[in-house]
């Protein structure tokens, strides 16, 4: 995460026009040498995203340069509200802004600020070098680094699991299936820890399998593999003389000899990359037999990568009656079936298996912690208060955790959001999440692809891994809608707490742990009165100062406070007056049910429009607006998107080269000079594609 927001940073600081004011105010050397020793910094920090770190010396020198890339944002961010907006492309206009912009008194401390800045940098590097961090995969000399276990339990893996049985049978038809003659590839494809090497060996253990295939071997695949360990693997299990004295091309060839004229059966468990399988590939032929490559994995591309016209079997979370089945077995694990669960702890365990989730891995480790306490429901609800989901799970989130580990640094800050929504919350239309993560910066923009095209890749890999659920697609296999899994929010919710990057709040107590937060997500309870929202909403002006997202429903604070302030999601509720926006031009992300009726709002509102020279999307559906839309909201020239409905009308649209087109009816599809959609009674403006 810290690597992230390095990365985010230095692109900032990259950007064309603040370095040109940069220059024109003496600092630009300053700030190229912080860019240069950021860059620096940021090669240990791609270590640290991607390898477990245990020593805690090296947390907190990670934690360090979190926070100095945050100071360098919120130096760079002060600047730029400071200045003046540019003409673009006009240099004489740069020149006329320093010019206005050189007397007042807060640039002059700039210099100064830089220089603060680089004595950080200075002490980071130094505290490096005490601690002996040469790279942060190696750790600190002399202390040899932990390695990564398997983290799976090992009662999780076993045949006696409970719930899988129609899988299982559902698996085997597929294996045994007289149709397909060829050497199909059948995957089972499902987030870590549900269970999927469970039910491949309960597959592969089975009589009805056993008798169909001459040949049966199981490989299990590490995360970094090595593909002469898994030929070894492999030609041991046939029983090939010294397959460790062979060369990778002689095993090859023994293989593929010892494997064309059986019917046979090899399990691939756990395969995380898609590159392994045009390594292995040639190992198995192809004797038209009916033989079988049965693999498992996190990643769906990988099961489309071996085999694209078998469809992957999707393992599904256990529902509640299983579920509770398998905790009161593992809580239990010395009573028999008629046994049962004592009465008075039947309430009390159902809770605990639901709070699971459907996660297998979640329900046997619990179950197992309260096995080792008295089975009383004292004891029991004792130990219920102790455990924090978010936090404290370590053990129920092990395995899920190495599924965000390997993340690349852009997709965390993507599955971290996902903290911010509520429970069970289903994302019906996933454009907006999509545009906020543009809004934030986490979609970088790439060559002839649009930030709408990257952020719906983004969430397609994160659909690809398993770390979020599909609910469904469009005709063209986009996705349309989708939720992410309790247990998953949880893991996100904790990730983001570890990396101050959001936090939650219900009530005002609660703002004081949020000080230091980039993003807030209330989370006003029905009960509670207008006046406790209108309170806490005061107290988020002056409690954060540093917010770049704000998420609520119901009571707006005045965000004019918040100036660094980069989305803005209110969501649904009643509609609300403008006093209280004022001017806020750092705002990237806007969706607010304004109230725009009076000659006085109408002017509020184009106060608040006016000054948001970064906007990208705004969202005005659920506004109330009688009256036509000025100009002023075709004039943001970083404008993406516009959402409206019936209630707002454009006065003119967007500006065009051309002709403008009049106005059309909402199912009408009309074209400008930048793209221009309407679909049913909302109008959806696509503006910029390219900005």
């Amino acid at each position: 995460m810290a690597e992230s927001v390095v990365s985010f940073v230095l692109g900032k600081l990259g950007d064309a026009f603040v370095k040109e004011v940069l220059h024109l105010h003496g600092v630009s050397e300053q700030v190229e040498k912080v860019s240069r020793e950021l860059t620096r910094i940021q090669a240990f920090l791609k270590d640290a995203d991607t390898k477990r770190i245990v020593n805690e010396r090296q947390k907190q020198w990670v934690k360090e340069v979190r926070d100095l890339a945050y100071s360098i944002e919120d130096l760079i961010d002060t600047f730029l509200l400071m200045v003046p907006e540019r003409k673009p492309g006009k240099r004489e206009a740069v020149k006329r802004l320093f010019v206005k912009t050189k007397k007042l008194p807060a640039v002059h401390k700039l210099g100064d600020e830089i220089n603060q800045i680089m004595a950080r940098i200075q002490e980071i590097n130094e505290s490096r070098v005490t601690y002996g961090i040469t790279n942060i995969g190696e750790g600190v000399e002399g202390e040899i680094r932990q390695p990564i276990q398997p983290l799976v339990p090992s009662d999780v893996d076993e045949a006696g699991i409970i719930g899988f049985d129609d899988d299982r049978e559902k698996i085997i038809s597929l294996l045994l299936d007289e149709k397909t003659t060829r050497r199909s590839v059948i995957s089972i494809v499902g987030v870590g820890g549900l269970g999927k090497t469970t039910l491949a060996r309960k597959v592969y253990n089975s009589e009805a399998v056993k008798k169909q295939f001459e040949i049966r071997i199981w490989v299990t695949i590490s995360q970094t593999f090595e593909l002469i360990d898994i030929l070894q693997e492999t030609a041991e299990q046939l029983q090939i003389q010294q397959p460790k004295d062979l060369s990778k091309h002689q095993l090859i060839n023994k293989l593929y000899q010892s494997l064309k004229d059986k019917k046979y059966l090899i399990v691939l468990d756990d395969i995380w990359a898609t590159n392994l399988w045009p390594q292995i590939e040639a190992i198995f032929p192809d004797p038209k037999n009916r033989s079988r490559i049965f693999i498992t994995t996190r990643f769906l591309n990988v099961a489309e990568v071996a085999d694209p016209i078998s469809v992957p079997y999707k393992l599904q979370f256990l529902t509640e009656k299983p579920s509770l089945e398998l905790f009161l077995k593992k809580a239990f694990p010395n009573r028999n079936a008629n046994e049962g669960c004592p009465t008075d702890l039947y309430e009390i365990s159902k809770e605990f298996a639901k709070k699971c989730g459907g996660l297998p891995l979640a329900l046997v480790v619990l179950g197992g912690l309260l096995s080792r306490i008295p089975a009383s429901y004292v004891a029991w609800d004792k130990k219920r208060g102790t455990i924090n989901w978010a936090n404290n799970g370590e053990r129920c989130f092990a395995i899920i955790n190495t599924s965000y580990e390997d993340l690349p640094f852009a997709l965390k800050s993507c599955f971290m959001s996902f903290a911010a929504y509520p429970e069970d919350y289903e994302f019906k239309d996933v454009g907006p999440l999509l545009r906020m993560w543009i809004a934030e910066g986490f979609v970088p923009q790439e060559e002839n692809i649009t930030l709408e095209d990257t952020a719906e890749n983004f969430l397609e890999d994160l659909a690809q891994r398993s770390l979020i659920q599909v609910t469904h697609r469009d005709f063209d296999g986009s996705i349309v809608s989708c939720r992410i899994h309790d247990v998953l929010r949880d893991l996100a919710i904790q990730k983001a707490k570890e990396n101050n990057y959001l936090m939650t709040c219900s009530k005002i107590d609660d703002i004081h742990n949020c000080s230091q937060t980039r993003r807030l997500a209330i989370n006003y309870g029905w009960d509670m009165k207008m006046e406790e929202r209108e309170l806490l909403g005061q107290s988020i002006a002056s409690a954060t100062p540093n917010l770049r997202s704000l998420f609520c429903i119901g009571s707006v604070p005045k965000i004019s406070e918040l100036r660094y302030l980069k989305v803005l999601n209110s969501g649904y509720g009643s509609g609300h007056k403008l006093e209280k926006f004022g001017e806020s031009s750092q705002l990237r992300y806007v969706k607010v049910p304004f109230e725009v009726h009076s000659e006085v709002d109408m002017y509020n509102f184009q106060t608040f429009i006016g000054g948001m020279r970064f906007l990208q999307t705004l969202d005005l559906r659920w506004s109330s607006i009688n009256c036509d839309l000025p100009d002023c909201v075709w004039h943001v020239k970083t404008l993406r998107h516009v959402f409206l409905n019936d209630w707002g009308t454009p006065s003119s649209g967007p500006p065009s080269s051309a002709d403008t087109h009049p106005q059309q009816p909402a199912s009408t599809a009309i074209t400008y000079s930048r793209p221009f959609f309407f679909f049913l009674n909302f109008k959806v403006q696509m503006l910029n594609p390219n900005c």
